[in-house]
């Protein structure tokens, strides 16, 4: 009899720290890797070590082992903090950055025709989009920073 996977709600709270870490490794890496490869690329002390958080994701159905010992992720979830990001591969960003590019380029146009119309409202408006673009860069640098795999330690 087949095991049955867990939902997104049990995964929440069965895949924390290390295992999320290195769950987070493979889905930026698309190719299937080794475990040594995810060992060095997810910055832990061992293969076995490595070995041991790859199996409880198998276990859950989210990577799956080929015939030459590579694991490759069979089963995307955006649990905890994933849910934050959007994406795919190397490109995950945080959900945040679209809202604050869109934000930005709004408030420069904005500004740029206001010398045209320069009133109070505009004023007010232009302030208001500030605040926006700031508080969108301030959300998509704070998700950024909480990823389980910090940038450039590949």
């Amino acid at each position: 009899m087949k095991k049955k996977k867990p939902t997104d709600e049990e995964l929440a709270q069965l895949i924390k720290g290390k295992t999320l870490s290195v769950y987070w490794y493979m889905l930026r890496h698309t190719e299937p890797l080794t475990a040594r490869e995810i060992q060095r690329g997810a910055k832990l002390s061992s293969p076995s070590l490595s070995m041991h958080h790859l199996e409880r994701l198998r276990q859950y159905g989210l990577v799956d082992k080929d015939v030459h010992g590579q694991y490759s992720v069979t089963r995307d979830v955006r649990i905890g903090i994933l849910n934050q990001f959007m994406g795919k591969g190397r490109l995950m960003v945080p959900r945040f950055l679209f809202y604050a590019t869109f934000f930005s380029s709004l408030t420069a146009a904005f500004i740029t025709l206001a010398f045209w119309f320069a009133d109070w409202y505009s004023a007010m408006l232009i302030v208001l989009l500030i605040f926006a673009c700031a508080i969108f860069w301030y959300e998509a640098l704070k998700i950024w920073r909480e990823q389980p795999f910090p940038e450039g330690d590949d």
